[in-house]
């Protein structure tokens, strides 16, 4: 029974970390979102338009010819001059293949995204179409499965 007890204790001290630290990111992950949807509000008011190009996905783990690096506020992921509303780019704390920000806009809507670790009820509640990402924007199906 001993030696059973130590188990449970040691798994659930493992276990434990990675969950906090997956929460942790995805808090990271929303505070960003929304961030980079403030930033599009304020430039499409400005500007009259979305940012970027029309029917083009941005990846934040993808970095566009002519960019300097993913996080220059003047041409990151996005390819265009945000400093007015954020000192960097905001990027995914993992920023792989699989949790990334992405943006898509087409002449009237727009959409970003973010893939969550723990915090999948925000992801399943927020109206979009796909359960594992927070999506915040006019049209929440413009960025496909």
């Amino acid at each position: 029974m001993a030696i059973l007890l130590i188990l449970i204790g040691v798994t659930i001290s493992l276990i434990s970390p990675v969950s906090s630290k997956g929460k942790a990111r995805d808090n990271k992950r929303l505070s960003d979102i929304s961030t980079l949807d403030r930033a599009i509000n304020e430039y499409r008011l400005d500007y009259g338009r979305y940012p970027g190009l029309e029917n083009f996905l941005y990846s934040s783990n993808y970095l566009p010819a002519g960019s300097p690096d993913l996080y220059s506020a003047l041409s990151g992921w996005v390819p265009v001059d945000l400093s007015d509303y954020f000192s960097r780019y905001p990027t995914d704390p993992v920023n792989d293949a699989t949790y990334h920000y992405e943006y898509f806009h087409n002449n009237v809507d727009y959409e970003v995204s973010t893939r969550l670790e723990q915090l999948l009820d925000k992801a399943s509640e927020d109206g979009g179409n796909d359960p594992l990402k927070y999506e915040l924007g006019t049209n929440l199906l413009l960025i496909t499965l």
